[in-house]
């Protein structure tokens, strides 16, 4: 009787699962008939003779639906027309085996490369390619502060020519020495370039060529000096630092006679590149019309036909000053010269005849500005403790030396700084 219970019990069930299984079939069925629909677009794209029906039903839907898959269709076309690519038709770029320089399309070669159909293959511009300058300096018009530019003689590069580059080399960009014979044995760290003409009034025109057509675009500053002229490399740095480079600057020493609007040779003369430029336009001028053995009257006939410009020894407030002496005697004179307040302030000091002297000047002129910057030191120094009463820790709390940080104080034992100690074998 259990048996028998069981057996009926599963026939029961198994009655009511039939429903179900006749459902599950009838969906399957209609969702297969619906993605049949669904794909006929498809199967016209791939044959356009094959039809699935032939009754008007078949002519309205495929009518209704092809506004609907007419992008569809395009863009299945392009998929079925495209052609496989070969290895050999794709080329590969290492850029690491090469420098990567970027390239900039102008403006109207973009529009026509955006306006271009993909249907239609892309045409080679005309339009030139933009190179980039190899260095972001050259780019930016980034320039050096000064060049010294200075006209020596053969028997003055182990002398005079050697001391200005020793002393000077520190405080401008760079130096060049010009001579007029070619020369083999020089110093070591100088740079010589050679005037191939004997014709002694016509060597500041050439350098002022050579510096027009070389340099114009890496430095600021062009400085021309003799080689018996002294320099204070430091005050000529701090000079130019105060002074603007937006202008056409014409500047030394004006002589004191009637030709004051040039600027005398032998205390140093300051050119600024955009008077530079223009003298290149007037140098043949300036070279059949260089008949002076004095280079103060060359210089200055050039500039002024060249610019328009006369010299000038103030700009930004600042005066350049100069001191020319021809009857100097420095252990003679270096006392009363002392006390002199433009003396110390000056930038240049000719002529020097001979080296000795030249070593002098560089020794006083140094111990000079140790004391300047010594009461430099002391007046900031007073005025850190002026302030200091203005602070949180008052008058008293000033750490030494003034103006010096003060250590760092940790506020427990974890804040002590670590310090290894070593020497040169462990």
């Amino acid at each position: 009787m259990r048996y028998k219970f069981s057996k009926t019990s599963l026939l029961f069930h198994r009655s009511r699962l039939r429903p179900r299984y006749i459902l599950s079939i009838l969906a399957g069925v209609s969702f297969g008939f619906t993605l049949s629909l669904a794909c006929l677009p498809m199967i016209n794209v791939c044959d356009n003779s094959l039809l699935l029906f032939s009754n008007p039903f078949s002519a309205s839907l495929n009518d209704h639906l092809s506004n609907e898959t007419f992008s569809f269709r395009d863009t299945f076309n392009r998929i079925l027309n495209r052609q496989g690519r070969s290895v050999t038709d794709v080329s590969l770029d290492d850029y690491r085996s090469k420098d990567y320089e970027p390239r900039i399309l102008p403006s109207s070669m973009e529009k026509n490369i955006n306006n271009q159909s993909l249907s239609t293959p892309t045409q080679s511009s005309n339009t030139s390619k933009f190179m980039r300058t190899r260095y972001i300096a050259d780019e930016l018009n980034i320039r050096e502060k000064v060049l010294v530019a200075v006209i020596t003689e053969t028997n003055h590069l182990n002398t005079f020519a050697f001391f200005l580059n020793q002393t000077l080399q520190n405080y401008v960009n760079r130096l060049l020495f010009f001579i007029d014979k070619d020369v083999q044995d020089f110093p070591k760290g100088m740079e010589v370039v050679t005037i191939h003409d004997k014709r002694a009034y016509l060597k500041p025109i050439y350098i002022l060529k050579y510096l027009a057509e070389k340099m114009i675009q890496s430095y600021d500053w062009f400085v021309l000096v003799p080689d018996n002229t002294y320099i204070r490399g430091f005050k000529l740095n701090e000079f130019l630092n105060h002074i603007s480079i937006n202008q056409d600057l014409y500047m030394g020493q004006p002589i004191d006679d009637v030709h004051a609007v040039y600027c005398y040779f032998g205390s140093g003369i300051i050119l600024s590149g955009t008077i530079l430029r223009k003298v290149l336009d007037e140098i043949d001028w300036c070279t059949s019309n260089a008949y002076s053995h004095d280079l103060t009257d060359n210089i200055g006939r050039c500039i002024l036909k060249a610019t328009n410009s006369s010299c000038v020894n103030t700009a930004s407030n600042y005066k350049f000053t100069a001191y020319v002496n021809y009857l100097l005697e420095f252990d003679t004179d270096i006392d009363k010269l002392s006390k002199n307040e433009e003396f110390n302030l000056t930038l240049t000091v000719h002529p020097v005849n001979d080296l000795e002297t030249m070593l002098k000047l560089q020794k006083y002129f140094n111990q000079v500005e140790i004391d300047e910057m010594t009461r430099s030191i002391s007046k900031y120094e007073k005025t850190i403790e002026n302030l200091s009463c203005y602070a949180p820790e008052g008058c008293g709390n000033i750490p030494w030396p003034v103006g010096v940080p003060p250590p760092f104080k940790p506020t427990s034992r974890f804040d002590v700084l670590r310090w290894d100690y070593f020497n040169e074998t462990h």
